[in-house]
């Protein structure tokens, strides 16, 4: 989390750059440090001196031409970018990705000039949820000219300090236990998630300053969806150890094995739908629409989708089906045939 400190703490005394670039998994801080920069760079005037723009819709010429204006009444104007398409980093095996020759400069032209002298008040913000191609002149150009920031996954021990400092901020104090377990539920999906949770915690203990274990479970943060999710993302990232004990840990909390294979094959349904969308056409930004789900739940979705292979997933799905028929009629045990199954997916 230094990342996001250092870049805030940076704000708070005055330095800001030109331009940002905010990329990487860590969607909750990349809304909180744009929501920051609003705060800190447009406290008057914000109606006139602000732009938000969706990358996928936009073309760069108008970024830049916006990014050129000046400010009406204030120090500062600020620019951002959401879903920024330009600095994502090629598919693998295509001709240009494994050559590194960036074909896209040309139409990118624009804002590599911009950025050879960009306005000194404003602050251009590019945000994606992409991974990127930091050899590309774009990514150079950003970094050049101000700062690119990853904003990477937390680790355990910084989610376990947030969900204590941010409890701490509420008047209140969380066990040690408690925070562990709230983290180990619910963390591996993210600050989002892990601050929905928290906030539903300080709602059930109500006027009670302290929060234990026991009211971490008694919320239900042990959340059958997000486990569910755990184990398949470790099956496509080829962690079949870790995919196996994750449906362990499942029984253990007593979840039933038809739900459990209901959930998994919903989870490989929904990475195939998702990936077909956009193999098709469909910008990213809309999939969420068109399925009915959450953007968060779409993004995880597309990334296992692109660790696997849709034969995979396919191949998955149909054996859950088949494996579901074989365990009512008696020819199986459920855990054998999930970690079978599991361990063939790792091999095809």
């Amino acid at each position: 989390m230094e990342y996001y400190q250092g870049l805030i703490n940076s704000l708070a005394r005055g330095q800001v750059a030109p331009v940002y670039l905010f990329y990487g998994e860590e969607e909750y801080l990349k809304e909180k440090a744009v929501a920051k920069f609003k705060e800190h760079l447009l406290p008057q005037a914000a109606d006139f001196n602000l732009d938000v723009l969706d990358g996928e819709e936009t073309e760069l010429t108008t970024v830049v031409s916006l990014a050129e204006n000046l400010p009406f009444m204030a120090e500062r104007r600020l620019v951002i970018v959401k879903n920024a398409p330009w600095f994502k980093g090629k598919a693998k095996g295509s001709a240009d990705q494994s050559s590194g020759e960036d074909k896209s400069a040309g139409k990118e032209g624009p804002l590599l000039n911009y950025l050879n002298q960009p306005a000194p008040t404003t602050c251009l913000i590019f945000v994606t949820g992409d991974s990127v191609d930091r050899r590309k002149k774009l990514f150079k150009a950003v970094e050049s000219a101000g700062k690119a920031v990853d904003f990477k996954a937390l680790k355990a021990n910084e989610m376990a300090a947030w969900v204590t400092n941010q409890v701490k901020a509420r008047g209140k104090k969380i066990d040690a236990m408690a925070v562990r377990a709230l983290v180990e539920a619910n963390g591996k999906l993210g600050l989002l998630n892990l601050a929905n949770e928290v906030e539903k915690l300080i709602t059930y203990v109500g006027e009670a300053k302290d929060i234990s274990l026991t009211d971490v479970q008694q919320v239900g943060v042990t959340n059958l969806e997000q486990n569910i999710f755990t184990v398949v993302d470790e099956a496509v990232s080829g962690n079949t150890a870790q995919a196996i004990t994750g449906i362990k840990e499942l029984l253990a909390l007593k979840e039933q094995p038809v739900k459990i294979l209901a959930m998994l094959a919903r989870q490989f349904r929904l990475a195939i739908q998702v990936e077909a969308l956009v193999r098709t056409g469909c910008p990213e930004r809309e999939v969420a629409g068109k399925l009915g789900l959450h953007d968060f739940v779409v993004r995880k979705a597309l990334a296992q989708a692109r660790k696997s292979s849709t034969a995979k997933l396919e191949w998955a799905l149909e054996r859950l089906a088949a494996m579901d028929a074989e365990i009512k009629k008696g020819q199986q045990d459920f855990l054998p045939a999930v970690a079978n199954t599991l361990i063939r997916l790792s091999q095809k």
